[in-house]
């Protein structure tokens, strides 16, 4: 099985950072690296102090600090392009999740099931097209634990992937050869936000899918890097370049949701309720 270079940009939010190290330590090979990138956040020193000693017992975790602040999607292309000089595989994982066992494994499967295959997610409590249950993907309506426990119930009824019209960047692993073929992310991008989704629907176009790994789960705890008045401002100026770019992918977006929100309730109706929201979700979910 391939070796892989887990990237995970630093920005602020300790307690957050530390569950996700800690889950890293525990639930990551030997053989696979660890780069953490610090961001030069508010709180860049004691970040830096943090990880540094969070990290010294672990030979294959490695921490490095931008200059100055560049980003997420700066960030990203330093750490894959400039920092990692390996061949790796690149998994890239935000700073507010926590992986799970076998979670890498899995995802790995399922990237090199096909030589087609370009990107692969698992699947979250808290990811838009990731989530379990999808139904809450709008709405929020569980907790991470309830999530998890309807993951469990489920997750061998479900197949071990399915094409999505574009994996999540909260935790998204990339061959590496299609990195060297067509780069990784636009710098249009900036703080992030549509980044994966450019880059994932850039590959489709050479032939590469993206999809869900139904074996793997990480918890997306969303940290508050960015205050919501932010968030919002940034994915809405980055879905107008998307849209703009990519018109049928919206499309493509709620055909996938409508799909898989039937699936799912097949299996398990009575548990996950989903019947009954599906068309509250869909608009939420879809808001201009």
């Amino acid at each position: 099985m391939n070796n892989v270079t887990i990237v995970v940009p630093v920005y602020g939010d300790w307690p957050s950072l530390s569950d996700c190290i800690n889950s890293l330590k525990k639930y990551v090979n030997s053989n696979h690296k660890v780069i953490l990138v610090n961001d030069c956040g508010p709180d860049v020193e004691l970040m830096e102090k943090n990880i540094k000693k969070s990290i010294n017992d672990k030979t294959n975790f490695s921490y490095y600090r931008n200059d100055q602040n560049l980003g997420f999607v700066g960030t990203c292309n330093r750490a894959v392009l400039e920092i990692d000089t390996t061949n790796n595989d690149i998994l890239l994982l935000n700073s507010d999740t926590i992986v799970t066992e076998g979670f890498l494994e899995s995802m790995l499967e399922v990237l090199y099931s096909s030589d087609r295959n370009g990107a692969v997610s698992p699947r979250s409590n808290n990811a838009t097209i990731c989530t379990v249950p999808i139904s809450s993907a709008a709405t929020k309506d569980k907790t991470s634990d309830e999530s998890y426990d309807i993951y469990k119930k489920i997750k061998h009824k479900l197949p071990e992937s399915v094409v999505v019209p574009t994996a999540h960047g909260f935790c998204m692993l990339i061959k590496r050869s299609l990195i060297n073929k067509y780069g990784l992310f636009d710098k249009i991008f900036k703080k992030g936000y549509g980044e994966e989704v450019d880059f994932c629907q850039r590959i489709l176009k050479h032939g590469y899918k993206s999809l869900l790994a139904n074996r793997a789960f990480v918890f997306h705890m969303e940290a508050r890097s960015f205050s919501m008045e932010t968030k919002k401002k940034l994915i809405e100026e980055n879905n107008k370049i998307i849209w703009q770019r990519y018109p049928e992918y919206r499309q493509s977006v709620r055909d996938y949701m409508e799909k898989a929100v039937v699936n799912e309730s097949k299996l398990e109706s009575n548990l996950l309720g989903i019947s009954k929201r599906l068309k509250s979700s869909l608009k939420k979910l879809f808001r201009k």
